[in-house]
């Protein structure tokens, strides 16, 4: 199985929403409990604003990849491949363009390795290396 084109649903920032709203109701306590002298207000609304800030950076890190170390696995089953694996990233950080990812896996009983190449936008090809 040689060059197979694939394509993964991209990772969508949705639950990224709820540490922003606990951040900006923080923001609101903090204000209000600061103009009018509230402490508990004040209190309530640091706690809300930094703990969304550290939930909003955890999210971020971590939701994206896990989404679409998902993807690459479930197209790859579907494929065929049985316990794929992967090494490598997609170049998130630092790179506009995905760099490959390596895999392993079984396919027909078989060990196979090969690499998951960006076309662009959300196609992949699935290249096996002989």
């Amino acid at each position: 199985m040689n060059d197979v084109v694939i394509t993964l649903e991209p990772w969508h920032p949705w639950p990224l929403l709820f540490p922003a709203i606990a951040m900006a109701t923080g923001a609101v306590l903090v204000f209000v409990g600061v103009l009018r002298e509230v402490r508990w207000a004040r209190d309530i609304g640091i706690v809300a604003l930094v703990g969304g800030g550290l939930a909003l950076v955890g999210l971020l890190a971590f939701l994206s990849g896990t989404w679409d170390q998902a993807q690459r696995r479930d197209a790859l089953v579907e494929l065929g491949y049985e316990d794929p694996t992967f090494a490598g990233s997609t170049g998130i950080l630092g790179s506009t363009t995905p760099s490959d990812v390596e895999f392993t896996a079984r396919l027909d009983g078989r060990r196979v390795t090969g690499t998951l190449q960006w076309l662009g936008d959300d196609r992949w090809a699935v290249v096996e290396t002989p």
